[in-house]
């Protein structure tokens, strides 16, 4: 996911703003998909969005800023060696 992206963006800019790109959209991915998973638990389980609405908003910050931001700067300096 991380390579396609950034193949993506290269392909159409040069490095220096591919980058400033990369990481923000990494976020939002990242946060989305965490808050994704998290509806899909509470469909299963029968739990009320509602009721759970804190929890999914935390799973969903926790995994942009874990695997998006933390993944997408070790992704770029694995790059850039």
């Amino acid at each position: 996911m991380y390579r396609g992206l950034w193949n993506l963006l290269t392909k159409y800019m040069d490095n220096s703003h591919a980058v400033s790109v990369f990481l923000p959209v990494m976020i939002f991915a990242w946060t989305a998909a965490g808050v994704i998973a998290g509806l899909l638990v509470c469909a299963v389980t029968d739990t009320g969005i509602m009721e759970a609405l804190a929890d999914l908003i935390c799973a969903g910050g926790y995994a942009g800023l874990i695997m998006g931001l933390f993944g997408g700067c070790f992704f770029l300096y694995r790059i850039g060696e």
